[in-house]
């Protein structure tokens, strides 16, 4: 290699990494505008606006203020437990059957029904997650396009939910009722 060929390789290193560092620093800003945004909205909704940090409480919270029950909550972050534990399963699995001499195929299909379990949980999450955006988004008065883009843009639905002068905590609306008090 050339010292004309180092310099070029180096050039495209650091241009990597600046665009890297760019791309990290408006994630990270918009990270926490989205945390501002949800700690303005649940102060919004009488709940204490710290509860939009704090891992696994905030998902409570938040289905707490889109269906006033905790229950969908629990089974949402059950089916996200469930996909760690699959996908981790799998993930070992995979590693020992590309580690181990001739019975790698063998060990490898023991994680595929993992991976379908995997499959099938995330699929349910994802579709649970959409609705529980929906309803978080209709809990506060929105339109029904307010709530079908939160459930695609939630970060930014939110921030122009929280920062928005009319936007009103009115409580759940009309969400499935599965479970009778």
């Amino acid at each position: 290699m050339t010292n004309q060929d180092m310099a070029v390789a180096g050039g495209f290193l650091a241009a990597f990494f600046i665009i890297f560092a760019i791309i990290m620093l408006v994630a990270v800003i918009f990270g926490i505008i989205t945390i501002v945004a949800k700690w303005k909205l649940y102060e919004k909704a009488g709940e204490p606006g710290w509860s939009a940090i704090v891992p696994i409480y905030n998902v409570l919270q938040l289905v707490k203020i889109a269906t006033g029950e905790y229950h969908l909550g629990i089974v949402w972050v059950i089916l996200i437990g469930v996909n760690t534990i699959c996908s981790s399963i799998q993930g070992v699995t995979n590693f020992i059957a590309e580690t181990s001499d001739g019975a790698g195929g063998m060990i490898a299909l023991i994680g595929l029904p993992f991976s379908l379990i995997s499959l099938a949980v995330c699929i349910g999450a994802a579709v649970l997650g959409g609705y529980l955006n929906y309803m978080f988004t209709k809990s506060y008065g929105q339109s029904d396009t307010m709530c079908v883009l939160s459930i695609f843009f939630a970060p930014i639905v939110f921030m122009i939910m929280a920062f928005g002068n009319d936007t009103q905590y009115i409580g759940p609306q009309g969400h499935l009722r599965l479970w009778k008090k």
